[in-house]
């Protein structure tokens, strides 16, 4: 009985404890990412590109913006991807390089291998009610632009 007490004691704390914990999101700070706001960037945009590789668009669109979502269908969307950006799709892996805030927008560089070599993307992120969204994923060397 007593174990069974303090067990529900811990889990109530630790329930309390997450509750407390402020969203790295809340408030956008101009300058370098933290490392927990880098890691769920890195982890957002890692999970866009895993469900285009997979061709799962409503997946991979579940990832943009509302501001893109607002504009842009999930038809357009995958002829965008599949027309301008099918590197997405064969990817042979991806690196991240800085994180960036700037007038409460997140910046990720963004470099994709693929069989034509390396492509290095800058990603502009948006939050709201402190959800991330992908907005656009400028080609680094183009002023071409996906804007999700």
């Amino acid at each position: 009985m007593k174990l069974k007490k303090l067990i529900s004691t811990c889990l109530a704390l630790v329930l309390l404890s997450a509750c407390s914990t402020s969203s790295p999101f809340k408030s956008l700070t101009a300058g370098a990412c933290s490392g927990e706001q880098k890691q769920l960037v890195d982890d957002h945009i890692s999970s866009q590109i895993s469900a285009i590789s997979k061709q799962d668009w409503p997946l991979a669109y579940s990832f943009a913006a509302k501001s893109f979502q607002d504009s842009i269908d999930l038809t357009s969307f995958e002829v965008i991807i599949t027309d301008s950006y099918s590197f997405l799709i064969d990817n042979q892996g991806i690196t991240f390089g800085g994180c960036e805030i700037k007038e409460d927008k997140i910046f990720q560089e963004v470099t994709v291998n693929s069989s034509n070599g390396k492509i290095d993307l800058s990603y502009r992120l948006s939050t709201v009610d402190e959800k991330l969204g992908v907005e656009a994923a400028n080609l680094a060397e183009q002023s071409t632009a996906l804007t999700t």
